[in-house]
């Protein structure tokens, strides 16, 4: 028995040790496959490692968070490379050592590689698979920031009036036994400000804060859609706080879908509005908010002019008094402050003081009397007409309306506002230098985007104002839900700017004898069930210089325009039933046209005679089909054309060859169905932007800041090639979108390193990698000295590109190849 015991311990033992021998020797034999699986697993894990650190980087510039555990994940696969790469540099230098040239091997030191490279294959393995979940989406999106964010922040330590209010209208606003808060104050108290600083004070008490800018006339469709979200996470019994700024009459909350009342206590409602009685009909908590007294009026005026209103007893004098005048009113004393804060001359405070005066005692309505005299005297500082004339021009749009530059811009043209104008682009600046002086001023607010500007209400009211006492009097009536306008015959005579645009308005008047002589600009766009102007109407304005009609449903143009023979600017886009306009071309001091959205089939020959043309913009017009030979070579002074053409045969003439011949061209926008019809030469060189799109139509902007190349095309025929390298040696940017037979980009690409900065890439289904570097290699090693068939020595290819967009690219395995500027990287939807 006990020999069997024994024998059986003994067969186990050894058949252990024979195992355990088996295994040893397997990782000696075996040492060279177990290196090299490590060094093949090492590598995917770098690559899965820089593919996640690609995503964290395209994150942190979109300003987005990152998923918990990817950052750690990381520095794990940091680690682990480490580790590898340090114990593979120790196999390599045992194996200088082990190895001798009769090719003796030490047998352990193979079994010590073999053995511990095995035993760190499955780290690695775990860690990929680990990490594969962070192969897609990781980022977590920043909220856009909302006009409470970005509200300028108010120090107000000094303020006592101020902060006893805020802390009054916070205590209301957390109050359980009230859900609506109402501050009520003539314009520029200050509502606005303390309703966004309650805000900020709160904002972590209610999983959402919503702002609304109601203003008049009401837009209940706009409404709803700010407080959609919101009204959704009221019924959900979530805490919300709604903001509804500057109410001019009562609003009824569930007319614009705001859940209120006993059966929705989480929602609250803070409202600001000028009249006490309109917080009295919405059954809000009441809290008005008067002018600064004198002390503080003065502590604030002090914080913008500075300090030397104290150190000159002889100035402080004059400065208390204006600081009196200005009613302890926030937005007046900084807009006077502002105005004067730059001036030495003493007289000139003197004279602001005596200007305060005096308009306090003219006619203007009691209401609005004191806002006048102070934005006024801030109007009356600016330095040149052109400033004053921008700031006007902008009381012509709706109120609480983002205002765009570039229409300031054609508006400003075809007014003449501009002195010395050398370009379009001149006009430009001109506008971003007014609206820059007048944003410092107080008269202007930013827009949504620096391409726009706002105007205070209470601004706004001024600026209409002091239009109807100078020699500027506008008829302003944007946005007031008209459905008809029928003056008075001799009721417009004196007026020089009419604005009804945004209304409903049906059809202008007709069929009587009106006169409107001193008529410079008439803005009724979006009108749109306004289906013609009558000819009696049109020569009513026969001095008027800019008219825009965009978008108000006209299917003809009367016959006596051609009678507007001061007419400058013109914009008669988004009528897509217009078609004839060969009555344009009578119009011959026009210098802004545009066309963009129209019915047109043609550029007829008329057109040829607007020789003073800066600007033609015709895109977008699906049935624009033929450009009249020798149309566009007449426009010699032209700077800026955008233009999408869609030619029927027409015969081996080419109109777009004209484009060559335009001296002054600066800007470029072109759109053609086939890369044949491209205009050859080397006017895009000079060009300051362009934008040309081939094949099918993509959304870009008309006026482009860059020099951009767009392919829209199922497929690159071989034969275009040498005039696609041709465009793209004077891009910045390209776009290639649906381009089915492209693997990578070098087809189209020269040698020489272009400065391509910007490459955008969507739906190139068969696109593998950005750039082959096997192609790269050939040329290198059959044309290492050419400059451009081949590839000059240590070429970095593409090296100054800054942006890659790669969207819907579905077999992507290679994206970078010698970037040396690469600033941001997008890529959406992108698998393999």
């Amino acid at each position: 028995m006990a020999e069997g015991v024994a024998k059986k311990l003994v067969e186990e033992v050894g058949g252990s040790l024979l195992s355990r021998v088996k295994k040893e020797i397997g990782y000696m034999w075996n040492s060279k496959d177990n290196v090299e699986n490590l060094t093949s697993e090492v590598d995917k894990l770098k690559n899965m490692k820089e593919r996640v650190e690609l995503k964290i980087k395209l994150a942190h510039d979109n300003g987005d968070g990152i998923l918990a555990g990817v950052e750690k994940w990381v520095d794990e696969a940091n680690a682990h490379i480490t580790n590898v790469e340090v114990f593979l540099k120790e196999e390599a230098d045992a194996k200088k050592t082990c190895f001798n040239f009769w090719m003796c091997v030490n047998p352990d030191t193979l079994r010590h590689y073999g053995k511990h490279a095995a035993n760190k294959v499955p780290l690695l393995e775990q860690h990929q698979k680990d990490g594969a979940a962070f192969e897609g989406e990781i980022s977590i999106p920043t909220p856009a920031l909302d006009i409470l964010d970005c509200y300028p922040k108010v120090n107000i330590d000094d303020l006592d009036t101020h902060k006893s209010l805020l802390e009054k209208i916070t205590c209301s606003v957390l109050d359980e036994n009230i859900q609506i808060t109402g501050i009520y104050g003539i314009g520029g108290v200050g509502k606005t400000t303390l309703a966004t600083q309650v805000a900020a004070r709160v904002k972590d008490l209610f999983s959402l804060v919503v702002f609304v800018n109601v203003s008049k006339p009401v837009d209940a469709a706009s409404i709803k859609t700010h407080v959609e979200i919101a009204a959704k996470r009221i019924k959900k019994g979530e805490n919300v706080l709604i903001i509804l700024d500057d109410i001019w009459t009562e609003l009824k909350l569930h007319e614009v879908c705001i859940p209120c009342g006993t059966a929705f206590r989480s929602c609250k409602i803070l409202l600001t509005s000028r009249e006490r009685s309109v917080c009295r009909a919405m059954n809000a908590h009441e809290i008005g908010v008067d002018s600064l007294p004198i002390k503080e009026a003065w502590i604030l005026f002090k914080c913008v002019v500075g300090e030397k209103v104290e150190t000159d007893a002889k100035l402080k004098q004059v400065a208390r008094e204006i600081v009196e005048g200005c009613g302890g009113l926030p937005l007046i004393l900084q807009a006077v402050g502002k105005a004067l804060k730059d001036e030495k001359n003493f007289k000139e405070w003197e004279n602001a003081r005596d200007s305060i005066k005096k308009h306090k005692t003219s006619d203007i309505a009691p209401s609005i009397s004191l806002e006048f005299a102070h934005l006024k005297l801030s109007y009356d500082y600016l330095e040149s007409e052109q400033e004053k004339s921008i700031f006007l021009l902008c009381s012509m749009f709706p109120e609480d309306f983002n205002i765009s530059l570039e229409q300031l811009a054609y508006y400003g043209v075809g007014l003449q506002l501009f002195k010395d104008l050398n370009s379009l682009e001149d006009a430009r600046n001109k506008v971003q230098g007014a609206v820059k002086i007048l944003k410092s001023s107080c008269l202007l607010l930013d827009g949504y985007n620096e391409s726009f500007t706002k105007m205070h209400d209470v601004v706004r009211e001024v600026a209409l104002l002091i239009a109807s006492k100078d020699d500027n009097k506008f008829l302003v009536e944007a946005r007031k839900n008209l459905t008809e306008w029928e003056p008075r015959i001799g009721s417009l005579e004196s007026y020089t700017g009419i604005s009804l645009m945004r209304n409903n308005i049906c059809k202008l008047p007709a069929g009587y004898d009106l006169k409107i002589p001193l008529l410079n600009i008439f803005l009724i766009q979006e009108n749109y069930n306004l289906p013609e102007i009558s000819n009696e109407f049109i020569l009513a304005m026969k001095e008027v210089k800019v008219i825009d009609f965009e978008c108000t449903n006209i299917t003809s143009l009367p016959e006596s325009l051609n009678k507007l023979k001061r007419l400058r600017m013109l914009n008669l886009g988004g009528n897509d039933r217009l078609c004839e306009i060969s009555i344009l071309g009578e119009l011959k001091d026009l210098e802004i046209l545009i066309l963009n959205r129209t019915g047109i089939t043609e550029i007829p020959h008329e057109i040829g005679n607007l020789v003073n043309l800066r600007l033609f913009h015709a895109e977008r017009c699906p049935d624009l089909s033929h450009i009249a030979p020798g149309v566009l070579s007449k426009l010699r002074w032209l700077e800026e054309l955008s233009i999408g053409y869609n030619p029927v045969e027409e015969g081996n003439y080419n109109s777009l060859a004209e484009i060559g011949k335009l001296p002054k061209l600066t800007f470029l926008f072109l759109y053609v169905p086939h890369i044949s019809l491209l205009p050859e030469g080397d006017y895009l060189k000079r060009l300051i932007g362009f934008s040309i799109q081939i094949g099918e139509k993509v959304a870009v902007n008309s006026i482009p800041d860059n020099r951009i190349l767009t392919l829209r095309m199922p497929y690159l025929d071989n034969s275009h090639l040498m005039h696609v390298r041709k465009l793209i040696e004077v891009c910045n940017g390209i776009r290639l979108v649906s381009i089915e037979n492209l693997d990578n980009i070098m087809p189209m690409m020269c040698c020489d390193d272009f400065g391509l900065k910007d490459i955008v890439m969507k739906k190139c289904h068969n696109l593998s990698c950005l750039v082959d570097s096997r192609v790269l290699d050939e040329m290198q090693t059959f044309h290492p000295y050419e400059t451009h068939e081949g590839v000059k020595e240590n070429t970095r290819f593409l090296s100054e590109v800054e942006h890659l967009d790669l969207s819907y690219v579905i077999r992507v395995f290679a994206i970078i190849f010698g970037f040396q500027k690469m600033l941001h990287i997008v890529c959406s939807v992108l698998c393999e």
